[in-house]
């Protein structure tokens, strides 16, 4: 159990690693404003996917941006048989490259600044990280990619 300080004067101080009842409100008021920020994520696909699609055009070139002749999406939980799976279908499918693992490209610098500042990575990033991977000519002739999609909107990407 956490102890009181005392000051010079003898009076007790209050400890800073245990939670102050008086600041309930403003932990309540904070949860608050993070949520609200969270409802303001783009939740429509369309906009999303136009948004990603426009991004990706304008950095690569448009006409020869070719998705694998062949994805494998793959979702579970951990311990799921992903991994597992993942190896047959590389050999059944001779594909060569590694998996598309979206929890590794969430490290990368791009994905690690957002999160360092307290954001979450959200359909519209997920969406843009997945699609330039899998654009990558080395992906050509299929790609297998490990937990994408993850959310509703994210599923709704994908048929467009």
């Amino acid at each position: 159990m956490p102890t009181r300080k005392t000051s010079e004067e003898g009076q007790a101080k209050p400890n800073p690693e245990s939670p102050d009842p008086a600041n309930k409100s403003s932990d309540v008021s904070k949860a608050n404003k993070e949520e609200a920020v969270m409802d303001l994520e783009v939740k429509d696909a369309q906009l999303i996917f136009q948004s990603v699609w426009q991004n990706l055009e304008s950095e690569l070139d448009g006409d020869n941006m070719r998705f694998p002749a062949e994805t494998f999406w793959l979702n579970g939980a951990p311990g799921a048989g992903k991994g597992t799976q993942t190896a047959f279908i590389m050999e059944f499918r001779d594909f060569t490259e590694k998996p598309i693992v979206v929890s590794d490209l969430l490290k990368s610098p791009e994905a690690r600044k957002m999160m360092d500042a307290g954001m979450l990575a959200g359909d519209r990033e997920v969406t843009e990280l997945v699609f330039r991977r899998l654009l990558d000519p080395i992906y050509d002739t299929g790609a297998i990619v490990d937990g994408f999609p993850r959310t509703k909107t994210q599923v709704e990407c994908l048929k467009l």
